[in-house]
């Protein structure tokens, strides 16, 4: 995170990935730097090793309002784990993909 101004100073504007595990919160970030810093990643994979309502919970908390300002590639903050079964994982595409075309509730 320190490193942010210097890479914006020159000329890099944007970070992948965005660990949530090490810290790095894709909100605060669009907080800090505007839309001076694109982000890319920054939905904690951690979660989609959880239940529907957790991947659900995670994807609601950062896609939306990230999206509504843009500058953000929302996908998961570094590979998927080998231990995402592959239901969870299809839930997570799919629920990200209703979110984004504005389907989901809807």
């Amino acid at each position: 995170r320190v490193l942010i101004p210097m890479l914006l100073e020159s000329g890099i504007n944007g970070i992948l990935p965005l660990e949530c595990a090490a810290g790095q919160d894709p909100l605060a970030l669009r907080q800090e730097y505007g839309h001076d810093l694109l982000l890319w990643g920054g939905i904690d994979k951690r979660a989609l090793t959880q239940d529907r309502r957790a991947i659900e919970q995670e994807l609601l908390a950062k896609i939306p309002p990230l999206m509504e300002d843009g500058g953000f590639i929302p996908t998961v903050d570094h590979a998927v784990p080998p231990d995402v079964s592959y239901e969870n994982f299809v839930y997570y595409m799919e629920l990200k993909l209703a979110i984004l075309e504005g389907r989901y509730g809807a």
